[in-house]
């Protein structure tokens, strides 16, 4: 699996409190299967995260994993609020964007199903292509998914995460996190993990491939992912 939606790095949103719980995220997702992990620490109102401190981060993790004897190939992008992700400048976008290209933006409970629309537009302006997260999680698109459907058809990538299809943010969400997978309206699954010792991947991939099967779930965790981490459209 390749993840491309971990708050993996430490000490900066609502991850890892340290370094060391940081490690230990990090063995529990090697020991799952993933092999490369996107880090996306929250830039949002709550949590503003500074690249530079994310890049300070990621050295400091990289440099951990070595003598822990983790084999985690990583990378720095962001996970975007839905304000960010219209406010934020240009340049700003771009260096959160993974391979510079694909922008994380979080759905959250109550964001409105217009700001599909409108982050699309601003995105397109810029040569950069959204990446909604959870949208399993926000109430309108429960009520109604065509606004994802015409955000998808323009060329947004659906990502679904393991904590909604596992039932860890209730039934209503872990229904529709199930449904963009069966209907095939989800593009990837990533792990959206924070702490070690609350990790669930390792059962959510196995029931992925008992009810989905090994090809369409190696698509979502590998096949679309990797495309991602190299900069090409899934």
């Amino acid at each position: 699996m390749i993840d491309t939606h971990c708050h993996l790095l430490p000490e900066l949103d609502d991850g890892p409190r340290d370094l060391a719980e940081s490690v230990e995220l990090a063995r529990e997702l090697r020991d799952a299967g993933v092999t490369a992990v996107v880090c996306t620490p929250h830039l949002n109102r709550r949590f503003p995260t500074g690249f530079a401190a994310a890049e300070h981060q990621l050295e400091r993790l990289r440099e951990a994993l070595k003598p822990a004897g983790i084999d985690l190939e990583l990378a720095l992008a962001a996970e975007l609020g839905p304000n960010a992700a219209v406010e934020q400048e240009a340049d700003e976008l771009r260096r959160r964007a993974i391979a510079r290209r694909f922008l994380l933006v979080e759905l959250e409970p109550a964001t409105p199903a217009t700001f599909l629309g409108l982050c699309a537009d601003r995105l397109d302006e810029l040569s950069l292509v959204p990446v909604f997260a959870h949208p399993e999680r926000c109430r309108a698109i429960q009520r109604d998914a065509s606004a994802l459907a015409a955000a998808r058809a323009r060329g947004g990538i659906v990502q679904v995460v393991a904590t909604s299809l596992a039932g860890a943010w209730g039934g209503t969400v872990g229904r529709a996190a199930w449904s963009f997978v069966a209907s095939g309206r989800a593009d990837i699954v990533a792990s959206d993990a924070h702490r070690p010792g609350r990790q669930r991947l390792r059962r959510v991939l196995a029931t992925l491939a008992e009810r989905i099967g090994d090809d369409s779930t190696a698509q979502l965790t590998d096949s679309a992912p990797r495309r991602l981490w190299d900069g090409a459209r899934p």
